[in-house]
């Protein structure tokens, strides 16, 4: 029989992971800027996708636009890992006989799938609340945080605007602020406003749901250090000086844990009531707790469309996947 062929673009820590997840079942062809593959250049994409059932793209974000317009116009299946809403929303105009999925991986992604397959739990949704943290589980420097995934893509989310349901509309926030105290088994965290982990959700929930709100859970006293970067030293202003700097300075970890925390309010038979789904996923010798999740993330839905549980062509939003079909397969089963 036959492997499928897959293709990964990046060999970084989330392509690295994607490779080891992937490898015993399907055919990988695997394409890195060290490796002298450049996906800004268009002819090398082509030529890199020649003959592939899917390609996943754990590049930066930037990249991805020409690997979905090749993909798109050669038909081959598309999975991205971008949290960048511009990014997202090139893809959704372009028309393919085929998938095109961005927004995999853990948040955008797996807490949008997971809080989607809650909410058909209710009669009617008052309240939705995602929350994710991938922390570093021992910290001693001032912010209380080390390194644990991409640096260009946690400064795109502190800089950008966030989406919200507010009152049954579709809203923007800004990021770094609508602080909260989050209590979970007993420890406090605090959780604030982020981008992209929406992904499509307030347009698709729009006058269905009251609120519906995506956070990212940090430990006390981090958000006071970031304002004071961003917005007092203007470094939102200058993201490649504190990119370079986050680089040089803050240490990156793999022995990390991922909060992952959705509680959903409505009406069940007439009553107010809420569920809750809470993981808490750690790393371990081989992979980080942000590799396995956000690479396994990408690979249950990869296995999902290769095994006929996804049908829609073009592009399609994670909220209209199914949870179960998600955690009921070697990848999803992470977050069971």
């Amino acid at each position: 029989m036959t492997k499928p062929k897959i293709a990964i673009v990046g060999s970084g820590n989330i392509g690295w992971a994607l490779k080891q997840l992937l490898k015993e079942d399907y055919d990988i062809r695997q394409g890195d800027i060290e490796d002298g593959f450049d996906a800004n250049d268009i002819s090398q994409v082509n030529d890199f996708l020649k003959g592939a059932d899917a390609v996943i793209s754990a590049g930066p974000f930037a990249v991805n636009k020409n690997i979905a317009s090749v993909s798109a116009k050669e038909g081959i299946g598309y999975f991205d890992l971008t949290e960048d809403v511009e990014t997202t929303e090139f893809i959704r105009s372009l028309k393919s006989e085929n998938i095109l999925m961005p927004q995999c991986g853990l948040a955008p992604g797996a807490i949008n799938i997971c809080a989607a397959g809650m909410m058909e739990q209710f009669d009617s949704v008052n309240e939705v609340l995602m929350r994710v943290g991938a922390l570093p589980r021992f910290t001693t420097n001032e912010m209380s945080y080390y390194l644990s995934w991409s640096t260009n893509g946690l400064i795109n989310e502190y800089c950008n605007e966030a989406d919200a349901i507010y009152e049954g509309k579709s809203i923007k926030l800004m990021p770094l602020e609508g602080a909260e105290k989050i209590v979970i088994e007993g420890e406090s965290f605090e959780a604030f406003n982020t981008s992209g982990g929406c992904a499509t959700m307030c347009e698709t929930y729009e006058n269905e749901v009251q609120n519906l709100s995506y956070k990212t859970i940090r430990y006390p006293g981090h958000l006071n250090h970031m304002k004071f970067l961003f917005n007092d030293l203007h470094l939102k202003k200058n993201k490649d000086v504190l990119e370079k700097l986050f680089d040089k300075e803050v240490p990156r970890t793999k022995n990390d844990v991922i909060i992952f925390f959705v509680k959903v309010i409505g009406l069940i038979d007439g009553v107010l009531q809420e569920k809750t789904y809470l993981r808490k996923i750690y790393g371990d010798e081989k992979f980080s707790a942000i590799q396995i999740t956000t690479a396994s993330g990408v690979c249950s839905v990869l296995k999902m469309y290769l095994d006929g549980k996804i049908h829609s062509k073009g592009f399609t939003k994670q909220e209209s996947l199914s949870w179960n079909d998600f955690l009921n397969n070697e990848f999803g089963k992470v977050y069971s």
